[in-house]
């Protein structure tokens, strides 16, 4: 009899992420002797969107391996055929290798299995500021997946299969990129949106605005909340509208905000204080601007004087 040289390959049963998990269920270890014919088996469970591989690795060289087959052969060798036999929740990826010669001893055949994003990671969602918060992205595949973090402007925020916020703010809100990798063919990702709701915070670049009878003055009130908030304008306890006198324009921009605008045809009897008020269903936040007398003329050489009355 000749000698008998053992062709090693990796058993491996992954029990990855959920009971649907992908995984490699059955591999062939066996000695054969030499010139003598084998198959080599790979049997998996629920992996019919995975790549599958037979990765064939030489024991003194461990770092330099060859891709041989998917659902075909990648490298083309003569003493190796592939066999598919691919169902709803099970397939076979079995490697039909002729006439094993002594070399084959040192060589290593390795079946991997991609990474791939279970179904049950965190899908996009909505939360209200300032509450503790988990996105979770689970992955299976053999080797077993490393999985990372990321977003459109920082390439790395942290590895692991949860990513924690203890107190979400709004300006976390965005694209989050769970990725997994486990260099069998490409990197697999998913997309997760965060929605930040938050009450309406408001602002404005002039407390006091100054303008002449019968010119136009300009109040505006910049609001960022999310849900949209509703944005009254207020004077003397009245909430104003669209008339002779006033006209309001809405402008939204993004990042949940709004510029409203009240232009006012100023009158002696208009001047005073004004409130913009802007209100969401987490709550309500308004700012009060005045309008005051402010009268200007010319003096000698263009010289423009405004004088001031409270």
């Amino acid at each position: 009899m000749n000698n008998m040289y053992g062709v090693l390959l990796l058993l491996y049963i992954n029990l990855a992420y959920s009971q649907k998990s992908p995984c490699i269920t059955h591999t062939t270890l066996r000695l054969v002797d030499i010139k003598d014919e084998m198959d080599l088996d790979c049997s998996t469970r629920h992996s019919r969107e995975h790549h599958v591989l037979w990765i064939k690795v030489t024991k003194d060289q461990l770092n330099a391996s060859i891709e041989l087959s998917g659902s075909t052969l990648i490298v083309k060798d003569p003493k190796i055929s592939l066999i598919t036999e691919i169902k709803q929740d099970s397939s076979r990826y079995k490697i039909h290798i002729h006439s094993i010669q002594e070399e084959d001893a040192s060589i290593v055949y390795r079946c991997d299995l991609n990474a791939k994003i279970s179904a049950n990671s965190t899908k996009s969602l909505v939360v209200e500021e300032a509450q503790s918060m988990e996105l979770g992205c689970f992955a299976g595949g053999y080797p077993y997946p490393r999985v990372f973090w990321r977003t459109r402007n920082s390439p790395f925020l942290s590895i692991g299969n949860i990513l924690e916020f203890l107190a979400i703010n709004k300006r976390d809100c965005g694209n989050y990129y769970c990725i997994a990798e486990n260099g069998v063919k490409n990197d697999t990702s998913r997309r997760i949106s965060i929605e930040v709701e938050f009450p309406p915070v408001v602002t404005t670049p002039l407390i006091r605005v100054g303008q002449a009878v019968n010119h136009d003055a300009y109040l505006v009130c910049c609001v960022e909340a999310n849900p949209q908030p509703a944005i009254s304008w207020i004077y003397k306890g009245v909430e104003i509208s669209n008339n002779q006198h006033y006209w309001i324009s809405n402008f939204a921009s993004p990042l949940n905000k709004m510029d409203s605008t009240l232009l006012i045809n100023i009158k002696n009897y208009l001047y005073g204080d004004y409130i913009c008020k802007a209100s969401n269903t987490l709550g309500a936040a308004e700012i009060t601007i005045t309008a005051y007398s402010k009268y200007c003329f010319h003096k000698h050489m263009h010289k423009i004087v405004c004088i001031q009355f409270d």
